[in-house]
């Protein structure tokens, strides 16, 4: 059996997770806290300015 754990914190899921989708994928949580962190995260990366070195 394989274990499945939460997206955003690794804590082992069981038949109460959360399934939230991220870029178009579906992912499992084990809570709403983690659901809105996840979600969060996301959106923090999508805004993120993206920063070009030059050499």
């Amino acid at each position: 059996m394989t274990e499945r754990t939460c997206a955003a914190c690794d804590c082992e899921l069981d038949d109460s997770a959360i399934k939230v989708t991220v870029q178009g994928r579906a992912v499992e949580v084990c809570c709403e806290d983690c659901a809105i962190k996840l979600k969060e995260a996301h959106v923090a990366t999508k805004l993120a300015p993206v920063v070009h070195v030059k050499d």
